[in-house]
């Protein structure tokens, strides 16, 4: 995961998407904070229901912040399993959106992420939405 430079990179079409949705959840499957962080700019901006509830607020703002909200949530989930489902990319808005299914601990819900991605080809901002329990 380390070296796969390429996967840090914006996508440039469907397919170059497809490969970096599978390499974010590669590195989250793992628990490879670093190998996600990559993807983001030191001035990210990432909004979750989740960060709510572990730092008070619903947005985090820079990498140090959210590599200390993501260690901290890694801490409380004794497991964790992202199961691809799909993606969609916009070339015109430089924004990827990722279908998959989180199981947390116990619970397993149906997920997206949006990414949106800044003049350097880095996440600028990241939205997860988490929803009803998966069947």
């Amino acid at each position: 995961m380390s070296g796969d430079s390429a996967m840090t990179t914006m996508p440039a079409d469907q397919l170059s998407a497809e490969h970096w949705a599978q390499h974010w959840i590669a590195a989250w499957n793992t628990r490879d904070v670093e190998a996600v962080l990559r993807l983001f700019a030191d001035d990210c901006r990432f909004r979750s229901p989740k960060a709510a509830t572990i730092t008070g607020h619903g947005t985090v703002h820079g990498k140090p912040a959210l590599r200390a909200y993501w260690q901290a949530a890694l801490v409380a989930i004794p497991s964790l399993q992202f199961s691809f489902e799909g993606v969609h990319w916009d070339p015109a808005a430089r924004s990827l959106l990722i279908r998959y299914v989180a199981a947390l601990g116990a619970q397993r819900l149906l997920a997206a992420e949006i990414f949106d991605f800044d003049d350097h080809s880095l996440v600028a901002c990241g939205t997860a939405l988490y929803g009803a329990p998966a069947d």
